[in-house]
């Protein structure tokens, strides 16, 4: 497998102005606009990347070593104005400058992303209302390092292969509260050379999952997937290392249906390590070959011919 040098979430691809993406149409009506303009070091923050972050998914990522997946964006103009269509709620709010020809995506290096705070210093939120329009005027954001209000982290760490067993390099860890949730809450930096990782993110129950890259969106026929938990060729589960550190666990009930094949859930409370959440990932296969290859086998089993009978006929048949 290729090393992933860079990458893209899907959220990022959705157009300039937009807000959120894979809003339900239902829902659009009930949206509000939140609007201001982006000020850095006292100056306007122009052509910038502005975050949305909805506070009921937890801290935005100002410290740890993972990246939250904004719930929505937004440019800021040439004069640092912004203005964002928004779900009601209450939102953190984040802003990185880049060239506008570069793209989306999440800080590359030599990028940092700059949190808005409050008139006290601490993170500032932003409430939005239905059918409501925001308007905040000027916001001033900080580095991450300049905020203390969150301190609580979990590390997971673990190792990501190969069905043969080889480690992966560049491959992107994603964390997920709902496994059947449509996108990630958390993704990780490339794994190592040796295929390892090593995540801290708020305390919580997590399933940890493994791509290739990330979005373009579903991975698609030969790309590799995996989940913590996936059973092996032998249908077996492993459970992770908990040890002695306070607070580590993994849910009783995913473990008990990880025999046949289900994603385990891995939770912690603050302080908490939990190791060895290791990865197998497998090439996604052809559902037309697939079904090919058992229809065979089943009727190889059954004794039946895998392909209809070829009769030849006597010459001396046809007198």
């Amino acid at each position: 497998m290729k090393k992933i040098i860079a990458f893209t979430l899907g959220l990022f691809l959705t157009l300039l102005g937009t807000g959120m993406a894979d809003v339900p149409g239902f829902m659009k009506e009930q949206m509000g606009t939140l609007k201001g303009i982006v000020y850095v070091k006292d100056k306007p923050f122009t052509d910038a990347i502005v975050a949305f972050f909805d506070k009921n998914g937890g801290p935005p990522p100002i410290t740890g070593s993972a990246r939250r997946v904004p719930d929505a964006i937004d440019r800021s103009s040439a004069k640092g104005e912004f203005s964002a269509k928004l779900l009601p709620g209450t939102y953190f709010m984040a802003t990185m400058q880049r060239d506008p020809k570069k793209g989306f995506g999440p800080p590359r290096e030599g990028e940092e992303f700059f949190f808005m705070r409050d008139d006290t210093g601490k993170l500032r939120e932003f409430t939005i209302e239905t059918k409501k329009t925001n308007d905040v005027g000027r916001t001033d954001g900080l580095a991450p390092g300049a905020f203390e209000e969150f301190k609580s982290f979990i590390t997971i760490k673990g190792k990501v292969t190969s069905d043969e067993g080889k480690p992966l390099a560049g491959v992107l860890v994603t964390l997920k509260d709902n496994v059947e949730a449509p996108r990630p809450k958390f993704i990780s930096h490339a794994t190592g050379d040796d295929g390892t990782f090593s995540v801290k993110v708020p305390p919580g129950k997590y399933y940890v999952m493994a791509r290739e890259s990330i979005g373009g969106g579903k991975p698609g026929i030969g790309t590799f997937i995996g989940s913590y938990g996936k059973t092996d060729p032998l249908g077996e589960a492993v459970t992770p290392n908990m040890g002695s550190q306070p607070g580590a666990s993994a849910a009783a009930k995913d473990i008990q249906s990880a025999g046949s094949g289900q994603a385990i859930a891995v939770e912690g409370k603050n302080g908490a390590v939990i190791e060895n959440v290791n990865i197998q990932m497998f090439k996604i296969p052809d559902p037309v070959a697939t079904r090919e290859k058992y229809e065979a086998e089943a009727k190889s089993q059954a004794g039946l011919p895998q392909q209809p009978p070829v009769f030849i006929l006597d010459p001396a048949e046809k007198k």
